[in-house]
């Protein structure tokens, strides 16, 4: 962040210097986050959580300031840290994430998607990471309400605000495009996720939209060629150019020759009359999209196809997305446990299915949520799909897990192979019977918390 003076700020922010030598200077700051505080931050007060927290905090490390509301109370706060006074903390975060934003020029790069866009941007920050100093998403925090964070952090060195643009309701996607402007973007697919929350899928397109609608003149959006759904989207609104990837439609760029290979997948990459061999360190056929649309992007910002093949070898996938492990019995698991939603989920079964040996995969399904008026048919779909999927057996948990479980057996998956629970410790129990040779995969809503089961089995 630009350096400023406790003066500046508290005239900034419209609120007073209540304690603290005017000309103190800072250059970053902290909202919300007691954990990751340091000495040299200024630190805004968040009503989400609780006061004792940030206090026992702000008394560890004895930040250059704190912003609070006039109704919290000071005298426990470390007399070397300044106090400044407003009325609403979060709105005065935005002040200085958007006076910051006025110093800087970066390169705004923005991707989208039901499933993928994790991936997707870490692939590109992968291939770009040489050549840029970048500011990116970091996990989830993903939405508007995160964007004063990154904004906040940028310097004039950095030439690069890579985000991971999420959403849990409309005009999210499209505030953060009025502000930022992306001039580089990727639509990664469009499918089920959020559709409960916003109130259908046709309203999911229009979320999606946002970021077509926002992508500034002289950019460049990326659209999947091969996404039933993304050819809903109204690109003639787009004032950049619109660019396709794909593998079996017409497009810019496509993948040919797609394989599975001993740890990754392998595939041919056509751009024109050019084309480069491709390895990622990460399954399935979805993940070769994702990689397509880190190729488009980066491509549009000159990137060479070496560029790119030596950043998409060695990127690494995001926590807890087909990560592998071996359990103390010899075990594979597959923690894809994120998050969920219908197309991610049979992507995973389909990764099971490929790298499994014969007979030996174990899928472990959960609850799908925010699906609205289309849970029950997306957990349905998802058991007809499992029970194509050669498995060993058939572990769920969870009130629509079991619909998943009966939509398998409907569909001529044996009964015997598929078990149903509702408890974390009872899935535990029945996969420690499973032989060493089993590939265990797990696939749930965030709130299902799989990698808890994944722990235990490993510990």
């Amino acid at each position: 962040m630009r350096t400023i003076s406790l003066e500046t700020m508290a005239r900034l922010l419209k609120g007073v210097l209540k304690r603290g030598y005017p000309q103190k200077t800072l250059n970053a700051i902290n909202f919300g986050k007691p954990k990751y505080l340091h000495a040299s931050q200024a630190y805004f007060y968040s009503r989400s959580i609780d006061w004792n927290k940030q206090l026992s905090a702000i008394m560890q490390q004895k930040p250059v300031a704190v912003i609070l509301p006039p109704n919290i109370a000071t005298s426990y706060i470390p007399k070397s840290t300044a106090i400044i006074q407003v009325q609403d903390t979060y709105q005065s975060f935005w002040k200085i994430a958007l006076w910051n934003w006025g110093y800087v020029s970066p390169i705004v790069v923005g991707i989208t998607g039901s499933a993928g866009k994790s991936t997707t941007t870490e692939m590109v920050s992968s291939i770009l990471k040489h050549r840029y100093n970048m500011v990116k998403t970091q996990g989830n925090l993903n939405t508007y309400s995160f964007l004063p964070s990154y904004l906040s952090r940028l310097t004039p060195k950095h030439q690069v605000l890579l985000l991971e643009m999420g959403m849990k309701s409309l005009n999210n996607i499209g505030k953060q495009c009025a502000i930022v402007k992306p001039q580089y973007g990727a639509i990664t697919n469009i499918g089920e996720a959020h559709s409960g929350s916003l109130g259908g899928l046709d309203l999911v397109v229009k979320a999606k939209q946002e970021l077509a609608d926002g992508i500034k003149a002289g950019g460049i959006l990326w659209v999947n060629a091969d996404d039933t759904r993304s050819r809903k989207l109204n690109l003639k609104r787009c004032k950049g150019t619109i660019k396709k990837f794909g593998i079996y439609n017409h497009a810019n760029i496509r993948a040919h020759r797609v394989r599975y290979s001993a740890k990754g997948m392998t595939f041919d990459l056509h751009v024109g009359t050019q084309k480069e061999s491709m390895f990622i360190p990460t399954y399935g056929i979805h993940n070769v999209y994702n990689a397509l649309a880190a190729c488009g992007i980066t491509l549009s910002m000159g990137s060479t196809l070496s560029d790119i093949k030596k950043g998409l070898a060695s990127f690494q996938m995001p926590h807890m997305r087909l990560q592998f492990f071996k359990d103390r019995s010899g075990r594979t698991l597959i923690n894809d446990a994120w998050n969920a939603n219908p197309t991610a989920m049979n992507a995973g079964l389909d990764v099971l299915k490929a790298i499994a040996p014969t007979q030996q995969g174990v899928a472990v399904l959960g609850d799908m949520q925010e699906l609205g008026d289309y849970t029950t048919t997306a957990h349905y779909l998802v058991g007809k799909h499992a029970a194509k999927a050669g498995l060993k057996q058939l572990v769920t948990i969870g009130k629509y897990g079991r619909l998943i479980a009966t939509s398998a057996i409907q569909n001529g998956m044996k009964k015997e192979r598929v078990f149903s629970y509702y408890r974390h410790d009872q899935v535990i129990q029945h996969l420690r019977k499973l032989s060493a040779q089993s590939v265990v995969y797990f696939k749930a809503s965030r709130s299902l918390y799989l990698e808890k089961i994944v722990q235990a089995l490993r510990s």
